[in-house]
């Protein structure tokens, strides 16, 4: 899907010589790799795909060195059609942007990825954030003092944790934050369910405006709008540890992924201001119809295959994913839900297509 409608962007652009495709943190390099190897086939067999092939770059901007060497490792012989630019584009635009003329620049659940402040109603209806301190054996420790003590596994079982408010100013813009997209939090005498805010997605927006002159954005993440963050109770807007593994936030912190559901609101508003210009926002089913690819049975079987052969390597120990995935599965079950793995790709299709409900969103952006 993302081969296809990269390939589309390109034709919209009007066929340029030089086009790239830039993915936003890419993981362990599966996505890359699968795009690629569809631009290839597709290029073998149509003329007009041969042309994009031959003006493509993908380019993957990374800001760990470890998942670069993975990347490369999982690419092997299509690793020297990659370019590697390491970068935080919340902290700062990379260097070289911008990287072409005409570019399209994705993200698979990168927005989530943010460090959030969690911001609640204080006494009076203030906003405060959420501050936590680390206490062992009653006493309170430091930085430093919290680092050797996790790393120490007789003493990391008893490390305690405790959240404190302090006043939203002593975080660094997310006063000014709040005011541009929740000012309702500062009305004195109302009450409103914690908020996660994620001040980091409005430079993220203007510094991945800045990788090409002209560009599509597509951004795939779990999240929904204002008006679900400000109704859905704490537990449904966050996640830690594995999936559907119901682990809590201080369960095992360093080693629980810990996410929270994107904003998308803010996203949009951040993406305008930024330059872009929001086209689409919705449930990923559009993923579907922008590409033209259909979900029908043989590509149902083929996942059937592709995650059953993933889930047998987990088994023996290959993967990234394999120290949880061995404690969730069986042979013919997933976690504790019974589900025959026909099945559960069967309903995972059906979330994706729009026909049961999902968090999973899609923000595509052109270029204003």
């Amino acid at each position: 899907m993302i081969a296809e409608i990269a390939q589309r962007s390109w034709t919209r652009r009007g066929r340029p010589k030089r086009f790239e495709v830039c993915e936003l943190g890419a993981g362990n390099g599966q996505l890359c790799l699968d795009a690629l190897v569809w631009v290839e086939t597709r290029a073998r067999r149509a003329p007009g795909w041969a042309r994009f092939a031959r003006a493509l770059t993908y380019r993957i901007v990374e800001r760990s060195p470890g998942l670069i060497v993975q990347q490369r490792a999982q690419l092997g012989a299509l690793a020297g059609r990659v370019v590697w630019t390491r970068a935080e584009c919340a902290q700062r635009a990379p260097r070289g942007a911008p990287f072409a003329h005409h570019g399209f620049v994705f993200g698979n659940e990168v927005l989530d990825c943010f460090a959030p402040e969690r911001v609640v109603a204080g006494p009076g209806g203030r906003p405060q954030a959420t501050f936590v301190e680390a206490t062992l054996g009653g006493a309170h420790l430091s930085r430093a003092a919290l680092a050797r003590a996790m790393a120490d596994p007789r003493r990391r079982d008893r490390v305690r944790f405790r959240e404190a408010l302090r006043p939203v100013t002593e975080v660094r813009g997310l006063a000014p934050f709040l005011r541009r997209h929740y000012p309702e939090f500062f009305e004195r005498g109302r009450t409103r369910p914690p908020y996660f805010a994620c001040p980091q997605l409005e430079p993220f927006m203007r510094n991945t405006r800045r990788l090409y002159r002209e560009a599509d954005a597509l951004w795939i993440d779990y999240g929904d709008t204002r008006c679900f963050h400000l109704t859905t109770p704490e537990r449904g807007r966050f996640v830690a540890g594995p999936p559907r593994s119901n682990r809590r936030l201080y369960d095992a912190p360093g080693r629980d992924d810990l996410t929270v559901l994107v904003d998308f609101s803010v996203a949009e508003t951040a993406a305008e201001q930024a330059g872009w210009r929001p086209v689409f926002y919705g449930q990923q089913a559009a993923l579907a119809r922008l590409s033209g690819v259909r979900l029908d049975a043989r590509a149902q079987a083929l996942i059937v295959r592709y995650r059953a052969l993933g889930w047998m390597l987990s088994v023996v120990g290959a993967g990234p994913e394999a120290k949880w995935r061995q404690g969730a599965l069986s042979w013919r079950r997933e976690g504790s839900t019974g589900e025959r793995l026909r099945d559960t790709v069967r309903r995972d299709v059906e979330e994706f297509l729009g026909r049961r409900p999902t968090p999973f969103r899609i923000l595509l952006l052109r270029s204003a």
